[in-house]
């Protein structure tokens, strides 16, 4: 029988795992050691540190832990920013030790168990038979080199050298989270007949990226939730923050990092690509005033999920508004069928009313907040508005709301 502890501390998204969330108070109510252990957990370094007894009590606070921590992140950061980019290398670390203590204590058949879950696997012969294809020994021995080399390692015991050597293979198929993400490289995996060769040590480092892509989705989720609906609970942002402040002001921005900046219009989603080429009359007043308005003020000063936001928590100048977002909405409402403003002059007005600075048509930021800064729609309120705008892509499949796709393709994580 697979004990639960397992289960829980290597997948956190395991049926197991979600059974303690669903059986635990509500995560907005739990006490301090765990809010505690949730911020922690992002400085673990040390084996011993990462490894969870074996005690219900202790596993459960190990996995409430782990919720708060993507629910704290996820009321203060937008998907894909350095903080979920922390979040999601902590984990990483973390599952790919707690693998590796379990190979070393002779549990390799509970970890591929709980592997499985994840990808298809199989086991290759001790001859290096794989079905029915024999893998040259030349090429085994290739593959333990590079994994050596990959590892820095020269000497090593017996034991230690067992992990380099090729033993399992998966479907490469099921690693196309990973090389969508850009943790794998299609073109640096041995591949028989669809059948992808690792070592155990690749198998790790697979296992704990999977982890980790599935964290960063989740977080992404949460955002999408806090960001449509009331904001995030106060405990989630005193976490959220509490995370934040453990990344260095000059630390150097991660590849996939997201940081506040000028628009990207070619990263823009299909809807609001329709929005700037100007609609016609029929829906030129939702095009322009409430998704072109709401998507390029949030896409442009990226704010957090919080609730209760105005933009002048995020800009300390009008000129963001006044001089890049504005105009291009103006712009949008001339290409209009009629131009928008020309028989609604009024809805110039309306524009500044839903960036939140009341009806004015000449806004300042200490008039932030006369008004609710209005959010994006979701993609499905969309479709219903205005069916017409919804030209969906292999991205949209991927999204809920036009403001993450932005954000999924900022960080270059969008595929194709």
């Amino acid at each position: 029988m697979r004990p639960q502890f397992y289960v829980s501390v290597l997948d956190p998204f395991s049926k197991e795992a979600e059974e303690i969330v669903r059986n635990s108070p509500p995560l907005d109510s739990l006490p301090g050691e765990i809010c505690d252990r949730a911020v922690k957990r992002l400085t673990w370094r040390s084996g011993r540190e990462m490894l969870v007894g074996s005690s219900k009590d202790e596993v459960q606070q190990e996995v409430l832990s782990f919720y708060l921590m993507c629910q704290g992140v996820a009321s203060v950061s937008h998907p894909y920013s350095r903080e979920v980019r922390f979040v999601s290398d902590a984990t990483e670390r973390t599952i790919k030790y707690r693998i590796f203590d379990l190979f070393r204590r002779g549990e390799e058949a509970l970890c591929l168990e709980i592997v499985k879950n994840h990808l298809r696997l199989i086991k290759i012969e001790d001859d290096g038979r794989l079905g029915d294809f024999q893998i040259p020994k030349q090429d085994i021995f290739k593959l333990r080199d590079i994994r050596l080399a990959k590892d820095g390692v020269d000497l090593m015991d017996d034991r230690t050298l067992a992990q380099y050597i090729p033993r399992y293979a998966v479907r490469w198929a099921d690693l196309s989270p990973l090389l969508k993400h850009g943790r794998a490289e299609l073109t640096k995996l041995y591949i028989i007949k669809g059948w992808a060769v690792l070592t155990p040590r690749d198998l790790w480092d697979f296992f704990a990226g999977l982890i980790s892509v599935r964290t960063e989705e989740y977080i992404s989720s949460l955002y999408e939730r806090f960001y449509s609906g009331k904001g995030a609970p106060q405990l989630f942002v005193g976490i959220g923050e509490r995370i934040s402040s453990l990344l260095p002001p000059e630390i150097e921005v991660e590849r996939f990092a997201i940081k506040r900046g000028r628009l990207r219009p070619d990263f823009f989603p299909p809807c609001v690509k329709r929005c700037m080429a100007g609609v016609g009359a029929g829906v030129r007043n939702y095009a322009i005033t409430v998704l072109l308005t709401s998507f390029l003020s949030y896409a442009r000063i990226s704010p957090s999920g919080k609730a209760s936001l105005k933009i002048s928590d995020f800009i300390d100048d009008i000129s963001i508004i006044t001089d890049e977002i504005a105009p291009l909405i103006f712009d949008a409402a001339e290409r209009c069928n009629p131009p928008l403003f020309k028989d609604q002059p009024q809805e110039k007005a309306n524009v500044f009313y839903h960036l939140g600075f009341g009806m004015t048509v000449e806004p300042k930021l200490a008039d932030s907040g006369k008004s609710r800064w209005y959010k994006v729609p979701n993609c499905n309120k969309i479709q219903i508005s205005a069916p017409s705008l919804c030209d969906p892509d292999e991205t949209c499949k991927k999204i809920k709301n036009p403001l993450t796709y932005y954000y999924l393709k900022l960080a270059g994580r969008a595929g194709g």
